[in-house]
């Protein structure tokens, strides 16, 4: 037997050629990996005695080579390919041991410079393993040294089968169609202005089954292309996650993230049911409560910032399914583990620039709707302006509409969320909801925020009814004169957003 190695991650390396000597199988190799098989007392030659030839361009063609492709491609029970063999005195190869240069973990550290990245686009790695692999009916193709004990297991017992043959080359084929893809990603997204491409090409890893779908009857799983954000979440406590936590762990830790100081998010249906961001978490949190703890029980709690302890001592006297965070500190993972079918997570916030969703036959993709709003481009439209010192609330009021969904209504008193009305097919049951919700805190310095604009004055007068001063709203409706009269008329201050923030 034959064997070719050329990796860039020797791990396991040491070991794996151990069984090649014991079987008594030739070991040829190529520049560092060469040098690493010699200095660790093993018999190996160089792959210049098959191709006559020395390594060039500082390393870039080693194996690129007939001689070596011919040894690797050869189909032994083809006679032609024999004849060609024998006629050329070319060896034939049983396995292949090679793995590829680090491309995604360089392309992706911000200290590579550009012709670093490109160094580490392989060439002629990817074109042994997919030779190999086309070849599997008598080939041994290696590329994760997570197979080695298993084959080196086989190879003692003499016999590799077809079957472990043809799943190392589907997990090869597998392999480099992905280090293909990060390559192009990577090139492609070289060109900012390419956000939506002509073609989308989506490549997505399975992380996991789940137990089940939205319901029993659907089968549902977690995929991710990357290795952080919610996909890839670390659960410290409790059971495994279902297909809707993961929806409203996304929902709650999303709506925490965007927002600055200790930000606590509560959801339920994907809804921020409570949302508060203030300088001290445990009042973020009760704040955060407040919205709606009727909707909060069994819902999901979002932090931006690590768990701390009194707010974990807090959390504990209401029922969730969920709490997700940067980080539990040790005390408060010790308090809330005494709860047995609380789910505690970890999870980086990864922040994305598409949304997709399926539609019938296909895909919507979007820009994600995750700017941080500023006031700039908004227009004071009544007669009572705000001070300059509301703009910040205004911000809080206006942004969390985007957490909820449309038709959606938030009241806001400070930087915490005191009602919701959402999802309603019309404006004024969202403004119903949302004023009955925060009847008990309004103030003269609550404000109403409305993801989309007033089609009439009949929400406006309803506001006023609940004692709403402050509105907020993008603008843009054809009676837009009339809703900004009527505000003028109930002395309601009124401030186009000139942007909405539907979220269906």
């Amino acid at each position: 037997m034959k064997a070719l190695i050329s990796v860039y991650d020797k791990q396991g390396l040491e070991q794996f050629c151990d069984t090649l000597e014991s079987i008594n199988c030739e070991i040829y190799s190529t520049g560092g990996t060469l040098k690493y098989i010699k200095s660790k007392g093993y018999k190996v030659r160089s792959i210049t005695e098959i191709t006559n030839h020395e390594e060039i361009l500082e390393g870039r063609v080693k194996t690129l080579h007939p001689n070596i492709h011919a040894g690797i491609l050869a189909d032994t029970e083809n006679p032609n390919h024999l004849s060609d063999m024998k006629r050329l005195n070319l060896d034939i190869f049983d396995i292949v041991i090679n793995n590829l240069y680090p491309f995604e973990k360089v392309s992706t550290d911000p200290n590579s410079n550009f012709d670093q990245i490109i160094e580490n686009i392989d060439i002629g790695g990817p074109s042994m393993l997919r030779a190999a692999a086309k070849n599997f009916k008598r080939m041994i193709v290696l590329y994760d040294p997570d197979d080695y004990p298993l084959i080196s297991e086989k190879l003692k017992t003499g016999s590799v089968d077809l079957n472990i043959r043809k799943y190392l080359a589907i997990k090869v084929f597998k392999n480099t169609s992905e280090y293909d893809r990060k390559i192009f990603d990577y090139l492609n997204n070289q060109n900012k202005e390419d956000l939506l491409p002509e073609k989308l090409d989506l490549n997505f890893n399975k992380l996991k089954d789940l137990r089940y779908g939205e319901n029993p009857h659907q089968k549902g799983s977690v995929y991710s292309n990357q290795e952080n954000g919610v996909a890839n979440l670390k659960l410290l406590h409790g059971k495994s996650m279902s297909y809707l936590n993961y929806l409203d762990a996304d929902a709650a830790f999303f709506a925490a993230n965007s927002f600055s100081n200790k930000c606590v998010s509560i959801v339920k249906h994907t809804n921020s049911c409570g949302l508060s961001s203030q300088s001290n978490q445990l009042e973020a949190y009760k704040l955060a409560l407040r919205g709606d703890p009727v909707s909060a029980f069994g819902g999901i709690v979002g932090l931006n910032t690590e768990v701390e302890l009194e707010t974990a001592k807090e959390i504990l006297k209401t029922f969730y399914d969920v709490i997700i965070a940067p980080s539990f500190s040790k005390e408060s993972l010790e308090i809330l583990t005494s709860k047995k079918n609380i789910r505690l997570l970890t999870s980086d916030f990864a922040k994305q620039v598409l949304d997709y969703r399926t539609i019938n036959g296909g895909l919507l993709v979007q820009e994600k709707d995750n700017d941080k709003e500023l006031s700039d481009d908004w227009t004071f439209v009544t007669k009572i302006k705000p001070s300059k010192i509301d703009l910040e609330n205004l911000l809080f009021a206006w942004n969390s509409t985007k957490f909820v969904k449309s038709n959606a209504i938030v009241i806001t008193e400070g930087k915490s969320i005191i009602g919701i009305g959402s999802g309603q097919p019309n404006r004024v049951n969202s403004v119903n909801l949302a004023a009955d919700r925060a009847s008990d805190y309004i103030t003269d310095s609550s404000i109403l925020a409305s993801d989309a604009f007033f089609p009439f004055a009949d929400s406006v007068e309803l506001a006023a009814k609940h004692n709403i001063k402050t509105i907020i709203q993008p603008g843009g409706s054809i009676r837009d004169d009339e809703v900004v009269e009527k505000a003028n008329e109930l002395k309601i201050k009124m401030i186009f957003t000139n942007k909405r923030h539907f979220s269906h």
